[in-house]
């Protein structure tokens, strides 16, 4: 009994420290956390439990890791082995994270809320965290590194990442606000207008349009509930976003400050978008809209299309499509986008069902953040994506099967 429970206890606390680590600055912590889960993983349960629970969960387990047969697929045609290699070795999470939620009996229903609360927490530390040494570099005379690109230095992730988890977070305390009612709830006003400021000290725009969404996701709710009293502090909210959103700080962004082709992704970036997107549909042939180019040969053709399109910066840079879903039509076609739906309208049905309305919210959000942003090209985004779809898909799909 006792060996049972200590495995029960490594087996969650690993996968706690993966939520924490997540949102810190650097990788390889959140890398150790995994491997550590993977072990603790490899001793929860016995093999044949695993097996059982393997064949019950089969079709679950491959709609999740959908994204990773296809790359695996896309691997047959691709020219460029050692960058496909390197593509499935970075996006293993969509594969190692669905079989450990697929093959063990951890109670996802009951362990859900925490686990995201846990990272919320770990969000807004490390807000303080980059906010705290961007003053003590500033008072020490070393520079300002108080505003986006900057202040993503001392995060070491992208600001329209980090940004994403600061979105997560927030909607996690609003929710626990009206629903869950777990945190002191001036506690939780406190978070959001931390994390409030960082987004906007980070000044990514979707992060602004997302909490748009958020906001008037929220309001519906609370008019359907008719709980008004929390509706007044939304309102403010909601007004909160509006100043930020017309504040110069946000306008310089949107408008070109600069003659310099150079700098058109600093000064314009819905332009440049445009010209990310076009440059890489450019790229694609006729039988590539299909199956792609291959797992290993997405960018094939994409940096010398930016030069072609006077994108100097973009060739320069080496940037990627900026848009998740021209990024699978160029690696692996239609094969790729209908996998990536798979994977969030499985999720989002399982949370319509149980109505889960933090679940519809966060998959609606990684849609929307795909528009502006390849978010799988990164281990943040990998990440984030592959442990809150099967956490939240598993816990809704244990909740279901007990009702």
């Amino acid at each position: 009994m006792k060996a049972s429970k200590l495995k029960t206890s490594f087996f969650l606390w690993s996968l706690t420290l993966v939520f924490v680590t997540l949102p810190m600055p650097k990788y390889s912590l959140n890398s150790q956390a995994i491997i550590l889960l993977v072990i603790s993983w490899l001793t929860y349960n016995p093999f044949r439990e695993k097996y059982n629970l393997f064949r019950k969960n089969f079709s679950s387990i491959l709609i999740l890791s959908s994204i990773y047969i296809v790359l695996l697929f896309g691997m047959i045609y691709t020219y460029n082995i050692s960058h496909g290699l390197g593509q499935l070795k970075d996006k293993i999470p969509f594969i190692i994270i669905p079989l450990i939620f697929g093959t063990t009996q951890f109670w996802s229903g009951k362990y859900k809320y925490k686990l995201i609360r846990v990272f919320s927490y770990s969000v807004v530390c490390m807000a303080l965290f980059s906010i705290m040494k961007a003053l003590y570099i500033y008072y020490n005379g070393l520079g300002e590194y108080f505003i986006y690109d900057k202040l993503s230095l001392l995060l070491n992730k992208h600001t329209t990442y980090y940004s994403l988890f600061c979105v997560i977070a927030i909607s996690y305390f609003l929710y626990d606000s009206i629903k869950l009612k777990e945190m002191n709830r001036m506690v939780s006003i406190l978070f959001i207008t931390i994390l409030l400021i960082f987004i906007y000290l980070l000044s990514a725009r979707i992060a602004i349009v997302a909490l748009i969404l958020i906001a008037i996701y929220y309001i519906k709710i609370i008019i359907t509930d008719r709980k008004h009293k929390f509706f007044l502090t939304v309102l403010v909210v909601l007004a909160l976003l509006g100043t930020l959103f017309f504040s110069s700080n946000y306008i310089t962004r949107f408008e070109s400050i600069s003659d310099n082709p150079n700098k058109l992704a600093e000064n314009n970036e819905f332009n440049t978008r445009l010209v990310h997107w076009k440059s890489a549909i450019q790229t694609l042939g006729t039988i590539d809209y299909i199956f792609g180019k291959g797992t290993g040969d997405g960018k094939e053709g994409l940096y010398p299309q930016y030069l072609k399109n006077d994108f100097i910066i973009g060739y320069q840079q080496k940037y990627n499509a900026h848009n998740q879903y021209i990024e699978f039509l160029m690696s692996n076609g239609i094969l790729g986008l209908i996998a990536y739906f798979c994977l969030i309208f499985s999720v989002l049905i399982y949370s319509i069902r149980f109505n889960d309305i933090y679940g519809v919210l966060i998959m609606l959000l990684f849609l929307m953040f795909s528009i502006t942003e390849s978010i799988l090209e990164r281990h943040s985004g990998i990440l984030i994506v592959a442990i809150l779809t099967s956490l939240i898909y598993f816990s809704n799909k244990e909740l279901l099967e007990q009702k």
